[in-house]
């Protein structure tokens, strides 16, 4: 599920892991998206780019940048 770079990161460290998997409180506007209220950053990070690639808002020239519904 994590990136190599990534778990090698969290082995040296393993308190970035905790970082990334603790729940905390989501604004409203990442709520509506996300559809829950608590949730890990991990896991808001992985909806949010999930809706990305589902709804095609990947610049396909520039794969860095997201195209945003105006």
């Amino acid at each position: 599920m994590l990136p190599q770079r990534m778990k090698k990161a969290v082995a040296d460290n393993p308190k970035k892991l905790a970082n990334l998997i603790d729940l905390v409180n989501q604004p409203s506007t990442v709520r509506d998206l996300v559809g829950q209220s608590q949730t890990s950053r991990l896991g808001c990070f992985m909806r949010v780019w999930s809706y990305i690639k589902s709804n095609n808002l990947q610049d396909p020239n520039n794969k860095n940048a997201v195209n945003c519904l105006a």
